[in-house]
């Protein structure tokens, strides 16, 4: 029931943002796009690039900002773990959503990380990165879209730098995962956090 909320969630958000292609993001920089909300259908390496940007975020701004990423699978993390190294010291916390797929000892421990097991749920369709805390709100939530070709990967979503999207989705995550996701302070407790 829980993870039924995020599809709903993307269901209801996707509409709101203008579409813009894949080319979008060549032209744009990095600099424009922590500026601009769209929706997509975007290619696996369109989606690392703005996955990236997040990421590059919570390490320009150490302590400031927790990170939920969805992997769908968490094999997906092997090639980036010297990254996420550096994302784990950089993120007040980081959690890592996807199907168990590979031995736990394949994996290198990264500190301040919870790795939480979607398989069975709804959250295996979506790709998602979620920075979150004092003076950072982005979100990327794309659905995986079925490939014409079977072979490639596609998806279709939206990504802003709405603090309260980002404020929403962490919610739902808390919400589908009580134990492991903490609750968020909302944006408004947040800026007065800051005072």
């Amino acid at each position: 029931m829980a993870n039924q909320i995020l599809q709903t969630f993307y269901h209801r958000m996707l509409p709101l943002y203008p579409p813009q292609a894949e080319k979008f993001l060549k032209t744009a920089g990095a600099q424009n796009l922590n500026q601009i909300a769209f929706r997509y259908t975007f290619s696996v390496e369109a989606m690392v690039h703005i996955s990236h940007i997040i990421e590059d975020a919570v390490i320009a701004n150490r302590r400031s900002a927790a990170l939920h990423v969805s992997f769908q699978e968490m094999s997906r993390l092997l090639p980036q773990q010297a990254r996420y190294q550096r994302v784990a010291e950089a993120a007040l916390g980081v959690w890592l959503y996807g199907i168990n797929d590979i031995p736990a000892t394949a994996l290198v421990s990264l500190p301040r990380t919870t790795l939480i097991d979607t398989a069975d749920t709804v959250l295996t369709q979506y790709w998602f990165v979620v920075a979150y805390g004092a003076g950072i709100g982005m979100t990327l939530l794309a659905e995986e879209v079925p490939s014409l070709t079977g072979a490639d990967r596609y998806y279709e979503g939206f990504y802003t730098f709405e603090p309260d999207i980002a404020y929403q989705m962490v919610r739902i995550l808390h919400q589908s995962y009580p134990d492991q996701v903490p609750p968020p302070l909302s944006p408004e407790q947040l800026l007065e956090k800051e005072k």
